[in-house]
């Protein structure tokens, strides 16, 4: 089925729907939803606030093409226990097909429309690795139930699985669903919302565009809450804040196409817990200034502590070091034994003691344009800092499953360049001498 878009006929269009989807979405869409199903864009958002039937749209749009051989829809949640709510999108679900010849596979969370063959398939992202489970799947529409509780990296990496046969008619299609607000705000906000950097269509539905829920009820509920959680719910608006993200990163503050020369260098290293994942992170500054530059930050998989040192050797011939700091506790004591071994790295433990009252100092740092990052070098740093959340409101560490290699590796480094630049304040006022010397 090819949705046209029909502006004067737009209940002929909806019925359309209905009845190629053999009767499996009860009632019609209201006119915001009609909307975002018309779409004919690759990737679009419907929501911006809570009440505006988010997830019956979704659920609509996966349901539009069950009748074509071949189909398939996948519906994602962060975790399973959100999956499992009632009235979530797959309780939703049940009470939409359970007397339809739709076949449900508990253990699959799949259901299987039989004269087409067509499923739906229901799934999490709770953390990176979970991206593992999807890997040599393929999908025709994939919607994500509220964004903004995902990363942008895993996001995008579902694209990747979306295709189709040459000679299929079935249109590919990412949908989102969602509120403002969360740890996924700011990278929402910009790719569907804001004007000025938007990729994609973004449907804004409110409480009052639903004819189907209890309007006065709901908002005598959504006024027991603070002010800014109840802007963004009943009124659908997208403060311009990171909303959660553990650093102040601003892409028009700290992003850079090219650095000026150096005169000073430091090397942060971070080992990573999981698939031998090691960060390099360059930083360099001069003398009577306080701007650092992040010249260089990568990660790679699968290094064995000998082609870690080489790396750091082979970075350390080109920048000549004033230090290197790396996390030399736990995995990371192997690859720091094999620079100092291999290649007299003298390799320095991290300062990892408060860690969170570095970030504020970094953080602080960030907002000041003390911190300029070099766009083209930095990619895997970039990403980190747009979807790092932390933990909870409190703020008193990270959110468990993101990556965060590069992000502690020039973290590390930073510290080191701060400390330096203390100690070379206090050598030029006669206070206590510079204790760091240059290799």
């Amino acid at each position: 089925m090819t949705l046209a878009v029909d502006l004067f006929n737009i209940d002929a269009v909806c019925d359309k729907i209905i009845s190629e989807s053999k009767g499996y979405c009860p009632h019609k869409p209201h006119i915001k939803q009609k909307e975002f199903l018309e779409l004919q864009d690759i990737e679009a958002l419907y929501g911006g606030a809570a009440g505006g039937g988010k997830s019956d749209a979704l659920l609509m749009g996966a349901l539009e093409h069950v009748d074509k051989p071949g189909y398939s829809a996948l519906l994602l949640r962060r975790t399973f226990r959100d999956l499992n709510q009632p009235k979530a999108i797959m309780d939703r679900a049940h009470d939409w097909l359970r007397s339809t010849d739709a076949k449900w596979n508990a253990q699959a969370k799949r259901y299987t429309f039989p004269k087409s063959g067509a499923t739906l398939t229901f799934g999490y992202l709770d953390a990176d690795k979970d991206k593992d489970q999807y890997a040599s799947a393929e999908y025709h529409y994939i919607g994500f139930d509220e964004l903004t509780q995902f990363p942008e990296n895993w996001y995008r990496f579902m694209f990747s699985r979306l295709r189709r046969e040459q000679a299929s008619n079935i249109p590919v299609r990412m949908r989102g669903a969602t509120n403002p607000g969360n740890i996924g705000h700011a990278w929402v906000r910009r790719r569907f919302v804001d004007l000025e950097t938007r990729e994609a269509p973004f449907i804004s539905a409110k409480l009052n565009d639903n004819p189907f829920i209890d309007k006065e009820g709901y908002k005598i509920s959504l006024s027991k809450l603070d002010k800014v959680t109840r802007d963004q719910l009943e009124l659908g608006i997208w403060r311009n804040d990171a909303s959660g993200l553990v650093y102040s990163f601003d892409r028009s503050k700290n992003l850079i196409q090219h650095a000026p020369k150096c005169q000073l260098h430091i090397l942060g290293l971070d080992y990573g817990l999981t698939r031998d994942s090691c960060s390099f992170n360059v930083l360099g500054w001069n003398y009577h200034s306080p701007i650092v530059y992040v010249l260089k930050s990568w990660k790679k998989d699968k290094l064995v502590p000998s082609e870690s040192a080489d790396i750091a050797k082979q970075l350390n011939d080109q920048y000549r070091f004033q230090r290197i700091v790396g996390d030399s506790q736990g995995l990371g004591n192997a690859y720091v034994a094999e620079a100092r071994r291999r290649f007299n790295l003298p390799v320095e433990q991290a300062d990892k003691n408060n860690k969170r009252g570095y970030i504020m100092l970094y953080n602080g740092a960030l907002e000041k344009e003390e911190v300029k990052i070099v766009e083209s070098e930095c990619k895997g740093l970039i990403d980190e800092y747009s979807e790092l959340p932390w933990a909870d409101d409190g703020r008193a560490k990270e959110a468990e499953g993101f990556d965060n290699h590069c992000a502690d590796g020039t973290l590390y480094g930073w510290r080191a360049c701060y400390a330096y630049m203390i100690e070379m304040g206090k050598a030029r006022t006669g206070g206590v001498p510079s204790t760091f010397t240059k290799w």
